[in-house]
């Protein structure tokens, strides 16, 4: 299940009983110095902003070479353009950027269609 969540995402995972956050990057040229601030956030929030609790760790997964061009921008402006996901054209260049299991999935999740 994908879902977006509002506010500090560690705050959310220790809601939740996360016991360790993985982080997608591209590669650490590319995501390395925002993937450094997220992870200052993640591990000084508990401390200081409480509620007072130990920090999640991260551990990093690097995405493979071919789809270094693919950011979460690019995910996010893609399903926009499709207008609400039920797009065909969208869902096929989705498709080919994520695993087409997970399609209509993250269209949902970005849907930015007005109701």
């Amino acid at each position: 299940m994908l879902e977006a969540v509002d506010g500090y995402i560690w705050r959310y995972g220790k809601k939740c009983g996360v016991t360790r956050f993985f982080r997608g990057i591209r590669s650490w040229e590319k995501d390395g110095s925002d993937e450094t601030a997220l992870q200052i956030l993640n591990t000084w929030g508990p401390l200081l902003l409480g509620p007072l609790c130990w920090p999640i760790p991260t551990q990093y997964l690097e995405g493979d070479p071919r789809y270094n061009h693919v950011a979460s921008t690019t995910i996010r402006e893609l399903c926009a353009k499709g207008g609400g996901g039920n797009n065909l054209e969208t869902k096929k260049a989705l498709s080919e950027l994520v695993p087409p299991s997970l399609t209509d999935e993250i269209l949902e999740l970005y849907n930015t269609k007005d109701d």
